[in-house]
């Protein structure tokens, strides 16, 4: 038999695009996505709203805050056995800036194969929007994708990536679906491709020309690695200097934090205060733009901030929680 490892990338009108691709290839209504509580809002309109998709949650983090919730994913996996389940794994987590160490990385993929072994038909899609963003030397340098497209036949393995981070290009709308399975065969394969192809013809017709033009150039410029580089590591001080600042012992009565080890953002468990409420004050009193996550997160976008604003963004994050508790 003719084995390939992966399919070819399908381009895609950039990531949020290629999400919405897979939710209409392999999401019916009434059908369950896993996803963690953390996760990126588009998922509901493009999975739940647009196509009746019910996405059920699991606790990204363990009670400690100390990192990944793998008995909650593997109880949830658990859950689903010999079902059909779509499962979402997104690192670095948007909003909550986290990349499993490798230790973690190894046993979500055990859990998952486990799963498949058990009788699950899995669809795991790879959401790595911030791929190649990592700061601490724990992380998963790895894309699950890789371990996962080769782990069971029961579980096919999905990445979803795009420009607009990785080669930190706004607007140019680009990205890639690509499918691989255990014994996944050319046949396998040209149907997944042409099937997505098909699907984007039908909605998009095609994939804008320019925008796969600059990119492939990049791609092929000798030169972009190392003004990646530059940029990660500029992301990298940001995040280092957020860290320091959002742990300070003065905020312990204002917020829990979340780990955070990777991608663009961080965010904070508010204490007795209801985050939208946060997040309204901040922006009218001190002109400070956050995202408000359920009743008690804040995301805080460090990659949009210099090192010298992050202690004020957090200083005035303290003071409008203590305003609201009425404690100045």
């Amino acid at each position: 038999m003719d084995h390939h490892l992966v399919s070819n990338p399908v381009v895609t009108n950039a990531l949020t695009h290629g999400l919405s691709v897979v939710g209409e290839l392999f999401l019916d209504p009434g059908d369950e996505v896993l996803s963690s509580d953390l996760h990126w809002e588009n998922y509901n309109l493009s999975w739940e709203t647009r196509i009746g998709a019910h996405i059920s949650y699991y606790p990204f983090f363990n009670e400690s805050l100390t990192g990944f919730n793998l008995e909650g994913f593997t109880a949830a996996l658990h859950a689903s056995i010999w079902k059909k389940l779509v499962v979402s794994l997104n690192f670095p987590n948007n909003p909550s800036g986290y990349t499993p160490t490798r230790s973690e990385a190894l046993a979500i993929v055990k859990a998952l194969t486990d799963a498949a072994e058990a009788g699950s038909k899995l669809v795991v899609v790879c959401d790595d929007a911030y791929y190649g963003m990592f700061f601490d030397e724990t992380c998963e340098r790895e894309s699950f994708f890789g371990r996962l497209s080769q782990a069971h036949p029961n579980l096919l393995a999905i990445k979803v990536d795009g420009a607009t981070k990785e080669e930190f290009v706004w607007g140019v709308r680009v990205g890639f679906v690509t499918y691989g399975i255990q014994n996944g065969n050319v046949g396998v394969y040209k149907a997944l491709e042409d099937k997505t192809a098909g699907l984007i013809r039908s909605v998009i017709s095609s994939v804008t020309n320019p925008g796969q033009t600059i990119i492939l150039k990049a791609l092929q410029d000798p030169a972009l690695r190392e003004q990646q580089k530059e940029k990660v590591e500029l992301l990298r001080k940001r995040a280092a200097t957020t860290g320091m600042e959002c742990r300070r012992a003065e905020y312990a009565d204002c917020w829990d934090v979340y780990p955070h080890n990777s991608g663009y953002f961080m965010c904070l468990r508010l204490k007795g205060v209801d985050a939208e409420t946060v997040r309204m004050k901040l922006l009218d009193d001190y002109g400070v733009g956050t995202i408000a996550l359920g009743p008690t997160n804040l995301r805080v976008a460090f990659s949009c901030l210099t090192e010298a604003q992050i202690p004020g963004v957090f200083s005035d994050i303290a003071k409008s929680v203590r305003i609201l508790k009425g404690l100045q």
